[in-house]
């Protein structure tokens, strides 16, 4: 009785190893992609990002600069030359006005691959070349 206690106790610990290939650490569909941007007078770092099509993604904005800064992405297609063809409906999403020192996370999706505009839409920052891109694909 004992010998098949102890047989099924070393079953069950090979169907639970068995399990455990290297299978478990691979990142699942749910896991977020993550991208980091670190503003500055008068610049993104990096410039440029990649995230997927219609899956969520998270951004870490760290703003080591002196005065606020912010990363607004721009509708695809509404690009601007100069600060004088921003518009505030041209943005399809924002981390807003961040204070200097300060870092901020936030998520989302875009559903349509392309490559977006990304600016500091605070005055005058973008037109002191605050800009970026961000590949959706």
């Amino acid at each position: 009785m004992r010998s098949s206690k102890i047989l099924t106790m070393v079953l069950a610990a090979a169907v639970v190893l068995g399990g455990c290939g290297d299978d478990a650490s691979e990142p699942t569909s749910d896991a977020a992609a993550s991208i980091d941007a670190t503003a500055r007078e008068y610049e993104f770092t990096p410039e440029a990002w990649t995230v997927p099509t219609g899956e969520s993604f998270t951004i870490e904005l760290t703003n080591d600069g002196t005065v606020e800064h912010e990363w607004a992405v721009l509708r695809l297609g509404e690009d601007i030359e100069s600060e004088a063809d921003f518009a505030e409906d041209k943005v399809l999403f924002e981390v807003e006005a961040l204070p200097a020192g300060e870092s901020e996370t936030a998520t989302f999706t875009i559903d349509e691959p392309g490559t977006y505009q990304v600016i500091c839409a605070i005055s005058g920052h973008f037109g002191q070349g605050m800009e970026g891109a961000l590949s959706v694909e």
